[in-house]
């Protein structure tokens, strides 16, 4: 009986481990169908990742060198230029004595000068003294000085007659006047004046642009005076007048013996002045041209 016992006790035993493998192998099947139908893997354990270092900040963006260009400066725009002036219109020559006083106006003219300037037609009379003195004359009625009171002084020695050197000083004042005129202001001031005088001295007949040369031509005349001692230049009476016995003294052209009468001296300041109105002159037509 106790060995039935135990037989049956190992029967149910051994019904137990197969029902125990077959549970196993059910529950094997039933999980392989799930992943397979859900395709739901069981999880794995992930290795822990390796710790994330936060990445150095990366450094500014070097500043991009650009070169500077200088500030472009406008120049200043010019001031507008100033009007251009308007010149007076010449005056006509018989209205323009009171412009040719203002021209001159702060020019010393001495008291000859001022009393030239006092009578009308100044222009015109300028032009004619220097027509008469082309001509070799001297226009003692035009100029602002007269002819010497005193008779013409001589030297009588019994054997000649001579021109006295103490009548050279006559002519002293009327030199040093002379001397003293400041000739580039006095043609400076009448340069505008010029085209007037170029008119009156057509009144003669005459090209009106040879007036230029006219006034050459008279003070080549006053400085091609020859140099002569008078003191010893023989004096012949001719009716009322003395003239000079010797031909070329006697042939020389009026204001040219008006000079020699003057003395050595004063005669010598005239033609240095001559000589530098000359050279004004000329400079000045040069420059208007």
């Amino acid at each position: 009986m106790t060995e039935q016992f135990h037989s049956i006790s190992a029967q149910r035993g051994a019904i137990s481990a197969a029902q125990a493998g077959l549970i196993l192998v059910l529950l094997l099947v039933i999980a392989g169908g799930v992943v397979l139908l859900t395709g739901i893997w069981p999880p794995e354990e992930e290795s822990p990742a390796p710790p994330v270092t936060a990445a150095p900040p990366a450094p500014p963006p070097a500043p991009e060198i650009t070169e500077l260009e200088e500030p472009v400066v406008e120049p200043p725009a010019p001031p507008p230029a100033p009007p251009a002036p308007v010149e007076e219109p010449l005056p006509r020559l018989e209205e323009s004595d009171d412009a040719v006083r203002d021209a001159v106006a702060d020019i010393p003219l001495g008291t000859a000068g001022q009393q030239y300037l006092i009578p009308g037609n100044i222009i015109e009379r300028s032009a004619s003294v220097v027509y008469l003195m082309t001509q070799g004359e001297v226009p003692y009625k035009l100029l602002p000085v007269s002819r010497p009171k005193a008779a013409f002084p001589i030297s009588d020695d019994g054997t000649q007659v001579v021109t006295d050197p103490a009548g050279f000083e006559r002519y002293d004042a009327l030199t040093q006047w002379l001397q003293s005129l400041d000739l580039e202001s006095l043609l400076s001031s009448l340069e505008w004046f010029i085209p007037l005088f170029r008119e009156a001295w057509s009144y003669y007949g005459e090209d009106p642009a040879a007036f230029d040369m006219a006034v050459v031509m008279t003070l080549d005349l006053v400085i091609a005076t020859p140099e002569v001692d008078l003191s010893e230049a023989r004096l012949i009476r001719k009716e009322a007048v003395w003239i000079f016995e010797d031909p070329a003294i006697e042939g020389l052209a009026p204001i040219q013996k008006q000079v020699l009468r003057m003395g050595p001296e004063n005669a010598e300041i005239v033609k240095a002045k001559a000589t530098e109105a000359r050279g004004l002159w000329l400079d000045q037509l040069s420059g208007s041209m």
